[in-house]
């Protein structure tokens, strides 16, 4: 694994889990709001805010693989025939629309319609993040788990993320309604999470110590999840807090570990 490669795990796991946070954020303001108009605002407002900030992070290191703002610039001047000109483009898009969303909600002005253009921006930047593999010749890469992988872990960290900013707020356990929407998220992630489980088993050899070390991570991660979801929906789940803290660390070294395993399954098709 070359040094280039390190940042590109860095740079596609960061704008994942950035893109994930938003549109989860923006996912529990829109489908709490009839019940808790102010408290959905308030408990993503944390998350929201730190979307950017990774966005910019990543942005960064994005460079260092290209080689130059120089190469940087000029990547993006194949828009139309290019996976990696779309990626490039729409996650500026999505960093600008982010500026324009914040400041809107700043001023307490809830736009939906914004937080869904600003998240439709994000998924067309990982969809095309995960195009560019998937139309090269390497075999393991020109699969569907691309796009399964990818998006799996954009919702996955995404939850995570979200559920730790959420955290911080004083209002997160005070609320029924958040703790219920907390319990369906943690479901809906483990659902994500076993699909990308079941399809990186189908389309991988795990035979050796790293693929049997992702799945462990994975699962573990998400059954930890889930436990801590369930205390918190049940209103007593203040003194399992450290039991949330293990899950955002397994799953998000299963996440790193997986990426790792994505680039080192680079085998072209020999001729």
């Amino acid at each position: 694994m070359v040094s280039g490669e390190w940042s590109l795990i860095i740079f596609s796991i960061l704008t994942q889990c950035a893109v994930g946070i938003w549109v989860v954020a923006i996912g529990l303001r829109t489908f709490t709001k009839g019940t808790e108009p102010n408290i959905a605002a308030e408990l993503t407002w944390r998350p929201l805010l730190v979307v950017g900030p990774l966005m910019c992070i990543a942005l960064v290191i994005s460079i260092f693989h290209l080689g130059s703002p120089i190469q940087a610039y000029a990547s993006v001047a194949n828009l139309l025939t290019s996976w990696l000109s779309r990626e490039i483009v729409f996650s500026g898009l999505f960093l600008f629309f982010w500026v324009i969303s914040i400041l809107v909600y700043r001023r307490g002005t809830s736009s939906v319609i914004l937080g869904w253009v600003t998240s439709f921006l994000g998924l067309i930047a990982v969809f095309s993040m995960a195009s560019i593999y998937y139309t090269t010749p390497i075999p393991a890469w020109a699969s569907p788990n691309t796009y399964i992988s990818f998006f799996a872990t954009m919702i996955i960290l995404g939850s995570l993320a979200s559920t730790m900013f959420m955290e911080t707020s004083k209002d997160f356990t005070a609320h029924q309604g958040a703790r219920t929407t907390l319990w369906k998220l943690s479901l809906f992630t483990m659902g994500v999470l076993l699909i990308q489980g079941a399809f990186f088993i189908v389309n991988s050899e795990v035979h050796s110590f790293l693929p049997v070390l992702y799945c462990i991570l994975l699962f573990l991660g998400g059954i930890n999840f889930l436990v801590y979801s369930f205390q918190r929906y049940n209103k007593s789940g203040n003194g399992l807090r450290p039991v949330f803290y293990l899950s955002l660390v397994l799953l998000f070294s299963a996440q790193v570990l997986g990426r790792y395993l994505f680039y080192s399954s680079a085998v072209p098709i020999m001729g």
